[in-house]
């Protein structure tokens, strides 16, 4: 793993708003009224009792929406940040859990640990992706549930945002992509995915089970990612939620 890609995530951690000082239960508020969709969509409730991973757990707001619904919770990341900024939520909210530093590639823990692995907004900055997949179906049990969230190719933001709004600038669509993905401007990679695309990444070890797209948004001259009163229905929201079945 590159210093670019370390150093970006390092000062790029997602929901930590770490000059602010906000308390977890504002964070949490935020959360989910930006992407009201969560709860009725990942469900959120369904796993008490189970064992879930989070890869990319980045500031710990979902992993401990797993944990507050009775789910035994392990959250991951890869940055020094993302595993304290996740272990500080966790406690501040008192909720059981454990963290773990590790990268994706190198998931540090037995076969078929999990029933379920979570992972929102991460895979699709993962260069190398299908060996991932691959750890990902290890460590879920025969049965065990992935869900994850990957940007939309064929999504507003990707069509008009990224790639009309800067088509002067000279780069070609990946690297429009990656360097307007993220609130950060400069992310070293980013992918995004058509549903059709998503189901293909899987397929090798899953039974994809559904495909949604949610959080219809665009990027404004003074505001990024600007949330906009769109129907689901469209599908051209920013978020594709895929959920599938270990084979």
């Amino acid at each position: 793993m590159s210093d670019e890609f370390v150093k970006y995530w390092e000062k790029a951690v997602p929901w930590t708003f770490r000059d602010e000082d906000r308390p977890y239960e504002e964070k949490r508020a935020l959360r989910y009224s930006l992407q009201d969709y969560m709860a009725g969509v990942v469900r959120f409730d369904l796993f008490k009792g189970r064992r879930v991973l989070e890869i990319g757990s980045g500031s710990g707001i979902d992993s401990a929406e797993f944990a507050r619904n009775g789910a035994s919770v392990v959250g991951l990341d890869f940055t020094e940040n993302g595993a304290l900024s996740t272990n500080s939520l966790l406690n501040e909210a008192r909720l059981a859990h454990d963290t773990v530093r590790a990268t994706a590639a190198d998931l540090p823990f037995r076969d078929a640990s999990f029933d379920c692995v979570y992972s929102f907004g991460v895979l699709h900055h993962i260069p190398e992706i299908v060996p991932v997949i691959g750890a990902i179906a290890r460590v879920l049990k025969p049965g065990g549930e992935l869900i994850c969230m990957l940007y939309n190719k064929e999504s507003l933001l990707y069509a008009y945002s990224i790639v009309f709004s800067h088509r002067n600038e000279g780069l070609s669509e990946e690297q429009l992509l990656s360097r307007y993905s993220e609130r950060i401007l400069g992310c070293p990679y980013t992918k995004a995915y058509t549903k059709q695309e998503a189901r293909a990444l899987l397929s090798p070890h899953f039974e994809v089970r559904e495909v949604s797209i949610h959080f219809n948004a665009v990027d404004l001259p003074d505001q990024r990612k600007f949330k906009l009163n769109l129907p689901d229905r469209y599908d051209l929201g920013w978020h594709l939620i895929v959920k599938a079945r270990r084979r």
